[in-house]
């Protein structure tokens, strides 16, 4: 028997720097030749990683770059030579699940030809598609072989459209797991009055978003909870970031709420003080779409508030259990907003067993160790792990 290791392509769009530690790790298996394949274009403005850096330079033989054609903002083809790599002989190839990429098909069709494993990785279904839409996504996915998805629901809706549950793959999503894992140890030590100086009582309980100020994130709807709250409950408001909406929310949080308990901090690309800024905070609340948000405030203890329509929301929403390490309002209803954020403040003074249920939910499956292990179980041909 051959002790050689599957080989298994990998392409995506292209290589955003949040994903570094777990690529890291799949460039590193001990149980699968994994290459990468993606494009340095972009105008998403997503830092990429840099594959120069020492630790990365021994796989430099497994990066490749490809051409990446967009029309508008959509990827709609990527030039890779599937018929030199055939050659070659690959187990699986790992693309994009999206069917509006049209060199997916063509990958795909030559790799069934060939015996080679087609696996999509991406949201899969959203639940909502219709017409020919619902058609091309569907059948793009029926003739894929197996299916990477990030979170359950994303499962439990492929399930629904005939795909076989056996061959859907949950792999979560992860950030600098390693890193935020040791500054968890420096959180007990913190000095909130001193991180939160801009408040003048810091002692409040100190809700935060941090991300773009964009009009997706709708956050005038946490302006206008937050006034409603300060009729009774006195509270700190903290907004971190810049963006298109940031004049706009200034001015309606100058003509709403108390002087002296809000801030806005504005764009800050120190990691570090990002970092103190959500761990001495109360609870993160992202009255619109949530995403890799929630897994960063969780990672540091932190709670997360956001609404509750799955079919509208990022999958990393699913990371949020309801009134264990955060809670869930109804879409766009100001008056759920401001009673989950009272609920939440009212009812959770444990701040270290908060700490502790928002650790969990990352130790146990947000972290490249377990999307490692999903990718392997994949590659061994096992049936997915949950």
């Amino acid at each position: 028997m051959s002790n050689k290791k599957p080989l298994v392509l990998f392409l995506n769009n292209i290589a955003p720097l949040y994903r570094k530690n777990v690529w890291t790790k799949y460039l590193e298996s001990e149980k699968m030749d994994l290459n990468f394949f993606f494009g340095k274009e972009s105008s998403s403005g997503i830092k990429t990683i840099n594959f120069n850096e020492q630790k990365l330079r021994p796989h430099a033989h497994k990066i490749n770059i490809l051409k990446n054609v967009y029309i508008k903002q959509y990827l709609v083809w990527q030039n890779f030579n599937i018929f030199n790599w055939i050659k070659k002989k690959p187990q699986t190839i790992i693309l994009l699940g999206e069917f509006n990429i049209l060199s997916n098909w063509l990958i795909t069709l030559f790799a069934r030809i060939n015996n080679i494993e087609i696996v999509s990785k991406g949201h899969g279904m959203y639940g909502n598609e219709k017409g020919i839409k619902l058609l091309a996504r569907k059948s793009f996915l029926k003739i894929c072989n197996k299916h990477l998805v990030y979170e359950k629901h994303g499962k439990s809706i492929l399930s629904k459209n005939g795909i076989d549950p056996d061959s859907i793959h949950i792999l979560f999503n992860s950030l600098d797991y390693e890193k935020q894992k040791k500054y968890r140890e420096l959180i007990p030590s913190m000095n909130k009055s001193e991180i939160l100086h801009f408040f003048v009582k810091s002692e409040l309980p100190t809700l935060i978003f941090i991300g773009r100020l964009t009009k997706v994130k709708k956050l005038e709807l946490l302006i206008e909870a937050i006034a409603l709250i300060q009729k009774d409950t006195p509270v700190n408001l903290l907004i971190v970031g810049n963006g298109s909406e940031m004049d706009s929310l200034e001015k309606l949080a100058s003509e709403n709420l108390n002087d002296d308990c809000y801030h806005f901090y504005g764009e800050n690309y120190d990691e570090a003080v990002n970092n103190n800024l959500i761990a001495v905070s109360d609870l993160c609340v992202s009255p619109g779409n949530v995403g890799l948000t929630a897994i960063h405030s969780l990672s540091y203890g932190t709670p997360v508030c956001t609404h509750s329509n799955l079919m509208e929301q990022m999958p990393e929403a699913e990371a949020i259990t309801h009134k264990v390490n955060g809670i869930l309002f109804e879409q766009d209803n100001v008056e759920s907003l401001k009673n989950s954020i009272m609920w939440w403040i009212s009812n959770t003074k444990d701040r270290k067993k908060v700490r502790e249920n928002c650790y969990k939910v990352i130790d146990t499956y947000y972290n490249p160790n377990y999307q490692k292990k999903v990718i392997e179980n994949l590659i061994d041909g096992n049936k997915p792990l949950i």
